[in-house]
């Protein structure tokens, strides 16, 4: 079987071991809880066959794990998540996440020009203000003599 072959298929155990830096024995154990499901199964080779988004769940179940969850308390989260509501959920925190991305790049970009205005406006202050100085200077001088 070619790797092209391979890569339709999806990630062999080892190579998705090697991609999450687990054991192969970790994710058959995930296999056999139900925490994991192989994309495809070549039985004729024995093996098994993960998707991308296993690689993604995987590395959740990782990150959960050394949160110290529980299997039940992981099994339960991930449950959560397939929930449509859950979904829209975070869909729309990811269009939020995108929304503050670009505002944060628009403010980037506007911080300059409002750096150099308020510069100008503290010079013209400055003048004005060295105005009204020499204006009362001139005034006071003129009631002193």
């Amino acid at each position: 079987m070619s790797s092209m072959d391979i890569r339709k298929k999806g990630y062999r155990i080892g190579e998705l071991a090697h991609l999450a830096k687990v054991n192969p024995r970790t994710i058959d154990f995930y296999t056999r809880e139900g925490l994991l499901d192989p994309l495809d199964r070549d039985d004729a080779h024995q093996h098994r066959y993960y998707s991308t988004a296993a690689l993604d769940r995987l590395l959740l179940i990782k990150h959960l794990r050394g949160r110290h969850m529980s299997l039940a308390e992981i099994r339960e989260h991930l449950k959560g998540m397939q929930q449509p509501e859950q979904r829209e959920v975070i869909q729309t925190l990811q269009s939020l996440c995108q929304q503050i991305d670009s505002l944060h790049d628009q403010l980037e970009d506007v911080m300059p020009i409002a750096a150099r205005s308020d510069r100008e406006l503290l010079m013209g202050m400055t003048v004005e203000a060295m105005q009204k100085v020499a204006t009362l200077t001139a005034v006071l001088t003129t009631l002193l003599t």
